[in-house]
């Protein structure tokens, strides 16, 4: 099928470029940008500034398909030849320059997505959407939708990108899995072309997960009624369906907002601001008051296994959501994905059409490689005698974690949960809790999960004693 380029000015006609210097592409779950690089050689002006800034291209390398947008269209003349270049990035990078307000309050991740490009990106059709069941409380406020939509897939595990027909594909990792198997047996890489490194710079087996602010639940206070106000020990709040409850001498008293409320209407006047309880009708007596309060969540997720294998290796991953149960799940996905040394790879297939996100089979016998690995970056590379040389950039697949964060979440939420304070003040943890359970993959590789090998949040009870 050879190299063909279909370029289209703003408001123009497309039109087919017949010969070019140079073309490469490429698409990365790491960039999800995308780029291309386009050199065309001219002996008059019929091209020279035909395609400027915001030019749709469209590269079709074999059965490979790359669509963008010119970005950069520098000149230059050299003699009577006018040379010209174009850069450019993929569609998926407009959304760095789409600003998103939004509230989610216990929405689908995947009707979230379907509802962001709907309202924002009306030239991207939502056929490949894959469905996420996950439920999430969010809120974007002024938030590009390129960074809107990372988040959203830290917290689905999911991928995405928009592809070269407008089409805004966002998908489970595991669920892409490319036919081809590139092996010695098959002959279908280019010899001497194959690398494959091991990578622990990201090695970490005890994780701190920080995120923002969590709400208590209700906490009471003992007091004392004077004419003076009662200093409180935090800032009280009271969440969606409850209020603040005082009560002297076992009866529930009225309370009020200072500066809100008129002196001498309510037993008592709060002012959170200044965490004080102001006595007003009542000014005497003992008895409680009940608050929630908000403070900052950390959470400790440790593998005893990977401590064991390659020693400690400790490290902070900082979370932008307030939600403690999706904080757990984001920090044992980033927990799974490093606790072991990823393995980093490139190879050069003969031919053949690949995405970035796929997972394909390499079967390496004389480098003991016989694993599915993920595609991390597709690039293509014409030349003008018509050759197109494809390269992919490969990382060890991440755990499919999915299974294990629903089991996990059961036994969590009948875990004994207590507190404890470090420097950031109040910390929630959870005592050790033990099992392991199988998950399905796509093949049967025999992978087997160890649940008791995290330590969630805090203190390990075990026979030695208590670890912290």
């Amino acid at each position: 099928m050879g190299t063909r380029i279909k370029m289209t000015p703003p408001g123009g006609v497309q039109q087919e470029i017949v010969s070019y210097e140079s073309c490469k592409t490429a698409l990365s779950t790491n960039d999800r940008a995308g780029s291309f690089s386009l050199s065309l050689l001219s002996f008059d002006e019929s091209l020279v500034d035909t395609f400027p800034v915001g030019s749709d291209v469209q590269i079709f390398q074999d059965e490979n398909v790359f669509r963008g947008w010119v970005v950069k269209p520098p000149k230059s003349l050299d003699g009577t030849f006018r040379t010209l270049d174009f850069e450019g990035s993929s569609y998926t990078s407009r959304t760095q320059k789409i600003i998103v307000t939004e509230s989610y309050t216990d929405v689908a991740v995947s009707d979230i997505v379907t509802d962001l490009f709907s309202k924002y990106v009306p030239w991207a059709t939502r056929i490949n959407i894959q469905s996420c069941t996950k439920v999430v409380t969010i809120r974007f406020g002024d938030n590009y939708l390129w960074d809107a939509m990372e988040q959203l897939c830290q917290i689905a595990a999911y991928d995405w990108y928009v592809d070269e027909n407008l089409d805004v594909n966002f998908f489970d990792k595991s669920s892409r899995v490319n036919p081809i198997v590139l092996s010695q047996a098959n002959i279908n890489f280019k010899g001497g072309t194959s690398s494959f490194t091991p990578d622990a710079s990201k090695l970490v087996n005890k994780l701190w997960v920080k995120g923002g602010k969590a709400t208590s639940d209700p906490f009471t206070q003992s007091i004392t009624v004077g004419t003076v106000p009662i200093p409180l020990l935090y800032t009280p709040r009271a969440p969606d369906g409850t209020s603040v409850a005082v009560t002297i001498g076992g009866v529930v008293k009225t309370v009020g907002i200072q500066n809100i409320n008129k002196v001498g209407t309510k037993h008592f006047l709060l002012n959170a601001s200044e965490k004080l309880l102001i006595p007003d009708l009542c000014v005497s007596g003992t008895g409680t008051i009940v608050y929630s309060y908000e403070y900052p969540f950390k959470l400790l997720l440790e593998d005893l296994a990977s401590q064991l294998k390659y020693g400690l290796f400790e490290d902070i991953y900082k979370v932008d959501v307030d939600d403690k149960i999706l904080a757990k799940e984001m920090g044992l996905q980033y927990l799974s994905r490093y606790s072991s040394p990823v393995i980093y790879g490139k190879i050069e297939p003969i031919e053949g059409t690949y995405k970035p996100g796929e997972l394909i089979k390499i079967e390496i016998p004389f480098l003991n490689i016989d694993e599915y690995m993920q595609i991390k970056e597709v690039v293509y590379e014409s030349d003008t005698s018509g050759i197109i040389n494809p390269a992919l950039q490969l990382a060890s697949r991440e755990r499919d974690a999915v299974s294990i964060l629903k089991d996990m979440n059961k036994r969590l939420a009948a875990l004994e949960k207590t507190l404890f304070n470090d420097n950031d003040g109040v910390v929630e943890k959870y005592v050790y809790f033990g099992d392991s359970i199988s998950t399905p993959t796509f093949v049967d590789d025999g992978l087997t999960w160890f649940l008791h090998q995290y330590h969630i949040c805090g203190q390990t009870i075990c026979g030695t004693g208590v670890i912290l």
